[in-house]
């Protein structure tokens, strides 16, 4: 098994909460600039400070990306999502884009910033710094981005090792120097008493050792240290300490315990590490750089108005600066209402800042026709419709059109995901389901949510072991409250899943020693105890019908034994099951609830409602606290 990494920095949380300060008004410096977009293999520039700029740019990440490769050959180095930079030609150009770091007096003014997002990435640099590597924060947190994508919880140090050792990498135009020190790191290994190298083996995201705001510490100097001696040192590299390091650690998932096998007596260890740490020169690599496209044959082009105040809007609702993204998208609108980008930036801005998911599905479908084809509005159009339209025509719209996206771009991870939940409330999709889950959860590894509504899939469909022994490798990486309370979701659907399995078992037994029995049985809680409890202990209670991510509906198959066809909140459907068990579900209005036929995918099929009795179904439904009754009817398919 891989080792793991955790799924969100603090730096990102600092950014989110450094982000909701009271916007500033937009600055129009950078309105009516010529901006131009350059794409390259993997990442796509725009810019105002010119097209050779933006070449460069872009041939400096080409390159970077690189460096990484080369550093770890057998890792992935695709995110499987866009990454967009936008490259700023000043101070004024970076500062109208993320006006937070001026808007606290004596706050420090960044040269760049990463921002990590589940559909996209989006990197600002600005152009017009000099200096040996202006941008090292930008592939420090670039860095980080390429592990979480093949691990899921590295420990903190050498997650943030690596980082300060690629990011301080010197990238010219022949050659890239890695290993290089910066001057404070330095400075802190010689004038610091270093962290005991047992403490700095088991410092987590909660220890006072680590803070991602304060990089200037002997945490990150002393945390480089060790990475640069595992990746440089000849012998270190002779006895391939590094790798012997993570296979240990993935073995055993003891930082100590793996420390001990791979370095010996950590005594020992600590005081070669201190000698390395406290010289005065260090091995710097020299790599001969084998990208061989020609920035100057990289696509090119100029871009409109509306098209550049989409992106920017775009990049305000990714970083919760609502005012400036509804500032620039209305500008957008106003210059090109047809622009599909233009209706991309306000479907984004309809669910991420207004939680309007109907203005923003419909918006995304607006954007779809672009040129190049861009996938991103028609999985945004699905996600949503999977969430406001569970019906059987909505599904399968929602379906289709996730199909489609992961024809697009094979390795988008979200895509997977939604299908994955969507597949599972199919009998006869389970395994899709299974694989598609199983596939975001390996796209994306350090997204725990994946790994979660992968659990939940499991559950779902009766894979009740593999969910639970899911949940044990899931345990090793929820560190953050959100994962940790996630988590907890998913072993209480596993409790209650094992424990309807058992009553099923039980049931049936007693069943076949003797008479069939017909139950009527209540609402299941939606957050279950791991046991239950039933008036009748010869009945299963009602299985948990889990909640994804991306759904609040559920689906049941059966026949229906009773229909009451008045209008009103006492109308009830009983749905007899396999095995004798009849769910009652509140009707309410009929002519709110969807009705196909699986033959003909409309309603011509659909018998009158006196007639229903007996006709085997699929239902949807959306489970409510109700002990009278199962859930609203949402949607009926007739077989």
């Amino acid at each position: 098994m891989s080792p793991t990494l955790s799924q969100v920095s603090r730096f990102f949380l600092f950014l989110s909460i450094l982000l909701l300060v009271h916007p500033a008004p937009a600055s129009p410096a950078d309105h009516f600039d010529n901006w131009i977009e350059v794409r390259s293999p993997n990442f796509t520039v725009v810019s105002n400070a010119g097209e050779r700029e933006a070449r460069r740019i872009a041939a400096q990440f080409e390159e970077f990306r690189e460096v990484f490769h080369a550093a770890f050959p057998t890792l992935r180095t695709d995110l499987g999502k866009p990454i967009l930079i936008f490259a700023l030609r000043n101070e004024d150009s970076i500062k109208s884009l993320l006006p937070a770091y001026w808007e606290v007096k004596g706050h420090m003014h960044p040269a760049g910033l990463y921002v990590a997002r589940e559909e996209r990435d989006l990197v600002v640099v600005r152009t017009d710094l000099e200096g040996e590597n202006p941008y090292e924060i930008v592939y420090h947190e670039y860095t980080h981005a390429l592990f979480r994508l093949n691990f899921r919880d590295l420990p903190v140090w050498m997650n943030e090792g690596y980082a300060e050792f690629l990011g301080n990498s010197e990238i010219g135009e022949k050659e890239v120097q890695i290993g290089k020190i910066a001057p404070g790191h330095l400075e802190i290994l010689r004038t610091n008493k270093l962290i005991p190298i047992e403490t700095l083996f088991q410092v987590d995201e909660t220890s006072p050792y680590y803070n991602e705001q304060n990089r200037s510490s002997v945490f990150y100097a002393e945390s480089w240290a060790l990475v640069h001696y595992l990746m440089t040192d000849p012998d270190a590299v002779k006895r391939q300490l590094n790798s012997n390091y993570l296979k240990a650690w993935t073995a055993s998932n003891n930082q100590i315990e793996a420390a001990q096998k791979t370095f010996g007596d950590l005594k020992k260890f600590s005081q070669v590490m201190e000698a390395y740490a406290r010289q005065r020169s260090f091995f710097v690599g020299h790599l001969k750089l084998s990208v061989h496209d020609d920035p100057k044959g990289y696509p090119s082009r100029s871009l409109s108005l509306a098209e550049t105040q989409a992106l920017r809007g775009i990049f305000f609702v990714y970083t919760r600066r609502p005012a400036e993204a509804k500032a620039a998208l209305d500008e957008a609108l106003a210059a090109d209402p047809k622009f599909p980008v233009v209706h991309e930036g306000l479907g984004l801005f309809a669910w991420y800042s207004k939680q309007d998911p109907q203005t923003a599905e419909a918006e995304f479908a607006r954007a779809v026709p672009q040129t190049p084809p861009n996938y991103l509005p028609v999985y945004m159009a699905a996600m949503l419709r999977s969430r406001t339209n569970s019906g059987p025509t909505g599904l399968s719209d929602s379906l289709a059109d996730l199909e489609k996206v992961i024809q697009m771009n094979p390795k988008f991870a979200p895509a997977y995901a939604v299908a994955a939940n969507l597949y599972s409330r199919d009998p006869q999709q389970h395994d899709k389901a299974v694989s598609m889950g199983k596939q975001a959860f390996l796209l994306d590894p350090a997204n725990l949510n994946y790994a979660i509504s992968y659990g939940f899939v499991l559950v779902n469909v009766g894979k009740t072991q593999d969910a639970r022994n899911l949940t044990a490798q899931i345990d090793k990486a929820a560190h953050s409250p959100h994962d940790r309370a996630n988590l907890q979701g998913l072993q209480r659907a596993v409790s209650a899943r094992e424990s309807y399995d058992a009553q099923v078992a039980a049931y049936t037994a007693q069943r076949e020693a003797s008479q069939p029995l017909t139950v009527v049985v209540s609402a299941a809680d939606e957050s279950p105890a791991p046991t239950g409890t039933t008036s009748n202990p010869t009945s299963p209670q009602l299985p948990h019908f889990v909640k994804h991510e991306h759904t609040t509906d559920y689906s049941l198959e059966g026949t229906i034994q009773q229909m009451d066809c008045t209008q009103g909140d006492t109308s009830r459907l009983y749905l007899l099951l396999v095995g004798k068990t009849v769910l009652k579900f509140r009707v309410g209005d009929l002519n709110n609830v969807d009705m196909t036929s699986a033959k003909t995918g409309d309603d011509s099929d659909v018998p009158p409602c006196p007639d229903w009795k007996g006709h085997r179904v699929k239902i949807f439904f959306r489970q409510v606290l109700n002990k009278d009754y199962a859930g609203d009817l949402v949607a009926i398919q007739f077989f």
